[in-house]
């Protein structure tokens, strides 16, 4: 979830996976889902632009971090682990 501020101050939480468009209106933004529902945002556009690539640049972060460092040290889950070349 993101936490975006309605014009009256209110915080609210929208699932960023189903922003289909943003735009500006004045100095706020609309945000319209992919559920045609829109939602206007007391912060401007790129104000918004920026929080969904924070929170996408973050989930692919924890993605490509093993849970446990210690014990995953030098080892591959298996879904990571490299296939071998033909030449080996």
């Amino acid at each position: 979830m993101i936490l975006l501020t309605t014009l009256r101050g209110d915080r609210f939480g929208l699932n960023p996976d189903l922003v289909e468009e943003i735009r500006a209106n004045g100095t706020n933004c609309v945000v319209t889902m992919i559920t045609g529902r829109s939602f206007t945002a007391a912060e401007d556009v790129d104000t918004v632009h920026h929080i969904l690539n924070e929170h996408r640049v973050e989930v692919l972060r924890q993605a490509s971090t093993p849970a446990d460092a210690a014990d995953t040290a030098g080892r591959h889950p298996d879904y990571l682990t490299p296939v071998p070349s033909k030449e080996q």
